[in-house]
């Protein structure tokens, strides 16, 4: 029979943490690291011991059933952004996949991209809090498209992640090809500032 046990042991790097420290005494002792940052928590826990199990509250008994112990590593940004398009169930292609019931496009950049995965990061929530925050992003977007019947897009760029404005509502003959050529999105980037202020283009009011 074989088992295997998993969870997020939080804290379980203090635990290791300690017991380093008490084995380094001395100038050769290493500096005290910053317990926050996910790579010096993944190098701690890299170096795990049945005995700091025991300590973290774990019984020896259920310890000794589980002879080989990993750890994983938080992940990058980088990774935070192939989460959210890649895979086959993506948050971003459930998101598209809504929207396109009502025949609406979704566009979401890749500094927007960034921001969330930035975001997630900082709160320390891993993937599990992407679906929170893109929540918040598109939640009247969701709401406003079903309920329209010429809306051809939705835009999403870093600003609306961000919340300095609301997300981007594609209308009428703005489809979003059209749209992206007039901001140069294509080319690299550029400043739609202008474009917004079409009739057929939208900003959803940022909610107080």
């Amino acid at each position: 029979v074989l088992f295997i046990c998993g969870g997020a042991f939080a804290g379980l790097e203090h635990v290791v943490k300690e017991r380093v420290d008490k084995a380094s005494i001395g100038f050769g002792a290493p500096l005290p690291a910053d317990m926050e940052d996910q790579e010096v928590q993944g190098k701690q826990l890299g170096m795990v011991e049945p005995s700091d199990l025991v300590s973290f509250g774990l019984i020896p008994e259920f310890i000794g059933r589980f002879p080989v112990v990993v750890s994983t590593r938080g992940l990058t940004e980088a990774e935070m952004i192939r989460v959210l398009r890649e895979p086959k169930n993506a948050l971003i292609k459930q998101y598209a996949f809504l929207f396109a019931m009502h025949d609406c496009d979704l566009h979401v950049t890749d500094d927007a991209l960034a921001v969330v995965a930035k975001t997630a990061l900082k709160k320390n929530t891993g993937a599990r809090g992407l679906r929170a925050i893109m929540e918040r992003v598109l939640t009247d977007a969701m709401f406003v498209v079903p309920e329209s019947t010429d809306v051809n897009a939705v835009y999403i760029d870093a600003e609306a992640v961000r919340g300095n404005r609301g997300v981007l509502l594609l209308k009428g003959s703005m489809t979003l090809g059209k749209f992206l050529e007039l901001s140069e999105v294509k080319n690299g980037g550029g400043d739609h500032a202008n474009i917004v202020e079409d009739h057929d283009v939208e900003e959803l009011q940022l909610a107080v």
